[in-house]
C-alpha cells in the first residue's frame, strides 16, 4: 500500500507553513525566498533552519513573491519551494512505528483542499498520527492544503493509499478499531463510553459521506448530535468535533 502520488515540487508560503517545512527532516527544500524585512525580523531562526537544510536564503522584492505565488496569496514576505514527501511513506511504515496508543484519520474522497488543510491542523491539535487519503478522487499535496494547515502538514503525515477498504482491513489486523462518522448512524459519539488505544476515524466526502463498502468495514458508525435546523456539518467542522470528543475520552481512559 505504498503512496503513489507523483513527487512534484510546489511553493509554500507564509511564516508558519514555511518554517514548519524547514523543521521537517523528511521535507526536501529546494528554494528559499524572502523579503528583506522578513529576513531582518527572523534572521537568527532563518540562518539556523537554512543551514540545517543546506539551502541558501535569497532576498527578493515583494513583487517577485506575488508574481510566483497564486493571486492574492498572503505570503507574509516568505516562500519556500519544496518537493512532496508523500512518495516516501506508506501506511505500514506509519503503523509499525507507532506506540500502543494511536489515532489515524481516513478521509474518504474528501476533495476540498481547505477542508483537508483544516483537518490536518485539527489532527495536529489532537495527536493524530496520520491522515489518509485515497489516491483517486483526492487532491495531491499542494500549497492550498499546506497554507490552511498552517504548518500541520509537516507535523501530521499525509498518506495516499490505493484502496481505503484494504487499508482499513490491514489496520484492523494490527489492532485498530474503525469508527465511521455517518449522519444517519443510530449511535451518537457521546454515547460511546470509551475507545480502544488504537483507533481509526473515518470521515466521508462533502456531498455523499462515507461510501457503502467503507461503512460496511467500520466496526462502529457514529454521528454528532445536533438540532434539526440543518442536517449536516461541513466535514472539517465534523472532524474538529469528532476528534476532540475522541481525544478527551481517550485521555480520560488513559488516566
Amino acid at each position: 500500500m505504498k503512496s503513489l502520488k507523483v513527487n512534484e515540487s510546489f511553493w509554500l508560503y507564509g511564516k508558519h507553513t514555511c518554517m514548519s517545512a524547514l523543521k521537517n527532516k523528511n521535507r526536501q527544500c529546494i528554494e528559499f525566498l524572502m523579503t528583506e524585512n522578513f529576513y531582518k525580523e527572523h534572521e537568527k531562526e532563518i540562518r539556523h533552519l537554512a543551514d540545517s537544510k543546506n539551502i541558501k536564503a535569497h532576498l527578493v522584492a515583494n513583487k517577485t513573491l506575488s508574481n510566483i505565488l497564486p493571486k492574492g496569496a498572503n505570503h507574509q514576505g516568505v516562500a519556500l519551494k519544496v518537493a512532496s514527501i508523500l512518495h516516501s511513506l506508506s501506511i505500514e511504515e506509519i503503523a509499525e512505528n507507532l506506540s500502543n496508543s494511536s489515532t489515524i484519520v481516513i478521509l474518504d474522497q474528501v476533495t476540498d483542499t481547505h477542508n483537508i488543510g483544516s483537518i490536518l491542523r485539527t489532527s495536529a491539535c489532537f495527536n493524530v498520527d496520520a491522515v489518509v487519503l485515497p489516491y483517486n478522487h483526492s487532491p495531491s499535496e499542494n500549497a492550498s492544503i499546506a497554507k490552511t494547515a498552517s504548518g500541520a502538514s509537516d507535523i501530521v503525515p499525509l498518506i495516499y493509499v490505493t484502496n481505503i477498504v484494504k487499508t482499513m482491513e490491514y489496520l484492523k489486523k494490527v489492532g485498530y478499531w474503525c469508527y465511521g462518522f455517518d449522519s444517519n448512524a443510530k449511535e451518537n459519539i457521546d454515547q460511546i463510553k470509551s475507545f480502544g488505544k488504537k483507533v481509526v476515524i473515518i470521515f466521508g466526502s462533502e456531498e455523499k459521506g462515507i461510501r457503502r463498502l467503507v461503512k460496511e468495514n467500520c466496526d462502529y458508525l457514529v454521528k454528532i448530535p445536533m438540532s434539526n435546523v440543518i442536517d449536516s456539518l461541513n466535514v472539517s467542522n465534523a472532524a474538529a468535533i469528532g476528534l476532540y470528543s475522541i481525544y478527551i475520552k481517550m485521555q480520560t481512559t488513559a488516566h
